[in-house]
């Protein structure tokens, strides 16, 4: 098993796990208990259009939730349910809409599952942080570190180097708690999604991203 790392773009066209663990993933992953599917758009117009449908929408910039929007919030979508909900963010939905082929979703509340899947699925990973408008996030490259330790194959190096990183459990949780992205989010008055973000292995779900929607895999399992 052959694990990669990268930042804002996957640079492959094989299976990736798009990690934005404040709060993308774990809004997806938390939300398909409640949808059948996620539709991820970049744009704020597009999931305008959505909603004008009759779509239900989630969405924030900078982290603040837009006007007439559910919160992208792995709290708040719990709230709603359907058929199908359209988020649109920061970093996260713009990550995978950059994927090639299909990705899974990671985050600390699915670890486990997650690098299960990718074992299962392929023998060559790359894991892409999604970062902050293209910058650096700690809390992507932690959640990475753990997720390529529970993969447990052959690294690059930095993959390797976010493993290290990730030694001391109560170092990382610091550390995220007191992260850029953490520490705006508190300020706009979502500190419970922060603890509920580096929370570990509470589902089973693993979403999967291809063709412009996000399902769980077991519905694609299904359906196939």
């Amino acid at each position: 098993m052959r694990i990669s790392l990268s930042f804002e773009r996957p640079e492959g066209s094989g299976l990736c796990i798009m990690v934005d663990l404040l709060r993308a993933s774990a809004t997806i992953t938390a939300a398909l208990d409640q949808f059948r599917e996620v539709i991820p758009v970049a744009d704020i117009e597009e999931a305008v259009k959505y909603s004008r449908k009759g779509y239900p929408v989630a969405g924030e910039r900078g982290g603040e939730t837009l006007p007439g929007f559910i919160a992208n919030s792995p709290i708040e979508v719990k709230n709603y349910s359907g058929d199908a909900l359209v988020l649109t963010t920061s970093n996260g939905t713009r990550i995978l809409e950059s994927v090639k082929s299909h990705a899974l979703v990671g985050c600390l509340n699915n670890l486990d599952a997650v690098a299960e899947a990718a074992r299962e699925l392929s023998d060559e990973v790359e894991v892409v942080m999604a970062g902050v408008n293209g910058r650096f996030a700690i809390e992507d490259f932690l959640c990475a570190g753990e997720i390529i330790a529970a993969i447990d194959g052959e690294m690059d190096e930095y993959a390797e180097a976010s493993v290290l990183a990730v030694q001391d459990r109560s170092l990382v949780d610091d550390a995220i708690r007191r992260s850029r992205s953490a520490e705006r989010l508190e300020g706009l008055g979502f500190r419970d999604d922060i603890e509920y973000c580096i929370r570990r292995n509470i589902t089973g779900n693993v979403p999967v991203y291809r063709d412009g929607t996000v399902k769980l895999m077991e519905e694609i399992r299904r359906l196939h």
